[in-house]
């Protein structure tokens, strides 16, 4: 099942169940021939004399869901070349590459080619990119990519590891050493010309400009998605700051078929389902698409997260700040809940505070509370274990409620609540938690569906 071209997950729900079982069996019966691995990744073959430890490289891009039809049209035309090529070994390590989370200029890198030379280099761009015409994949990021609208990527890169024993270096034709950056601007280096010049892809200059009236000030996240800016809106005067939000074509293609594209369209209409329920969430100024990727302009909300991006847990737990946690989010979750929804990505990071204030942000993954046959959505440790022998999520609020005992723990010990029940009333103990609060959090933390919850 490939990913439609506008990003629109399929109408029959269940195939995505079916997906997510028979897309990673299907993609191991493809490469099974490809003995040769490291546990990651899959090799058309060993490293040969002949082989350089530096050149033109040439990455393909894939989503999770066109990985096999890519490779099965590639692989011919690296086989008859016999060129050195990588795939990975499970379709799960693609998704995480394609997140973008770890790495993000791993962002689409699903078929790596190492040629023997610039010539071979350029032939084989030429051929694959023929070949794989029409399916998707999302943009690579600091690569060059071959052609608009092409699958197939370019950069000068270190192979393999030099016979000196260094590695991640390339060298000038004098043995000047430069680290092999994956960086803006870095993948031609100063030295060499563009071999692939007359026939690769125009790039649009940023300049710092989303459309003649935003002016990006900076990036505040980025991931294979899309990105998250700071703006300068020059459509109104006075002129003011916003939020935008970027949905890419193709970044981070999900078994439903959904893209970045998709899901930030999706935010939007529950945006505007929550601000018409009276919810504290940020308000729609305009959207927009530009060079295929979707956008939304959003107000900037002010005020401060409950815990920072970059920290784990609350410096000073406590178990009266805890019970002052749930008193401000068990009501706006429950407000959520009574208008037809799901957040399923609560945590502290999305939950801003200013002069006592709450505003919540970051709905993407958000669905109707009666929505079955979903993939799991959501930050690990505020997700609930996956129930024994289902891949999709039953109808119901147990993500928030699951999320919401987790934020309480949080405040009140300062870790994560083990999944042991003894470790847990351990740590209760030690922290003195009050009856009423444990009680209410084991209640959130193995929160079974009542009826009344579920419409």
């Amino acid at each position: 099942m490939l990913s439609k071209p506008n990003g629109t997950f399929s109408q029959n729900r269940w195939a995505c169940i079916s997906e997510i079982v028979r897309g990673p069996l299907r993609w191991l019966a493809r490469t099974k021939h490809l003995r040769l691995s490291d546990g990651d990744w899959s090799y058309s073959r060993p490293v040969s004399e002949d082989d350089p430890e530096q050149g033109w490289k040439l990455h393909v891009s894939a989503t999770i869901l066109s990985a096999a039809e890519i490779f099965a049209r590639a692989e011919p035309i690296l086989r008859g070349n016999n060129a050195l090529f990588k795939v990975p070994c499970r379709l799960e390590l693609l998704r995480s590459l394609n997140s973008g989370l770890a790495d993000f200029s791993q962002v689409g890198k699903f078929l790596t080619v190492y040629p023997r030379s610039t010539g071979e280099a350029m032939e084989l761009a030429r051929e694959l990119h023929r070949a794989l015409g029409g399916l998707p994949g999302p943009r690579i990021p600091f690569d060059v990519q071959y052609r608009r609208g092409s699958l197939v990527y370019y950069r000068y890169g270190a192979f393999r590891r030099w016979s000196d024993g260094t590695s991640g270096f390339i060298r000038t034709p004098g043995g000047r050493r430069y680290r092999d950056k994956r960086a803006p601007k870095q993948a031609v280096p100063y030295w060499l010309k563009d071999p692939f010049q007359k026939s690769r892809a125009k790039n649009r200059k940023w300049r710092g400009l989303i459309r003649r009236q935003l002016l990006v000030i900076r990036a505040k996240a980025q991931r294979g998605k899309g990105g998250v800016y700071e703006a300068i809106d020059l459509s109104v005067l006075p002129v003011r700051r916003v939020i935008v939000k970027e949905g890419r074509r193709h970044g981070e293609t999900n078994w439903d078929g959904r893209d970045g594209y998709a899901l930030i369209q999706h935010e939007a209409r529950v945006l505007r389902r929550l601000r018409a329920a009276g919810l504290p969430v940020p308000g729609l100024l305009r959207e927009f698409t530009e060079n295929g990727n979707r956008y939304l302009v959003l107000e900037k909300i002010p005020g401060r997260p409950w815990l920072a991006a970059k920290r784990m847990h609350p410096a000073r737990p406590s178990w009266r700040r805890a019970e002052r946690v749930l008193e401000q989010l068990e009501p706006m979750l429950s407000r959520i809940h009574a208008a037809g929804w799901v957040w399923r990505d609560c945590k502290p990071s999305h939950i801003l505070v200013h002069r006592r204030t709450v505003q919540l942000i970051d709905f993407e993954g958000a669905c109707r509370v009666d929505q079955t046959a979903l993939p799991s959505w959501g930050s690990p440790d505020y997700t609930p274990p996956a129930d024994p022998g289902k891949s999709s999520r039953r109808a119901g609020t147990f993500e928030d409620d699951y999320a919401l005992g987790v934020i309480a723990f949080q405040f009140g010990v300062g870790e994560f609540p083990p999944a042991a029940v003894r470790r847990r009333a351990a740590l209760y103990r030690r922290s003195r938690c009050p009856a009423h609060l444990r009680r209410k959090i084991d209640r959130l933390l193995g929160s079974k569906i009542s009826p009344h919850r579920v419409k």
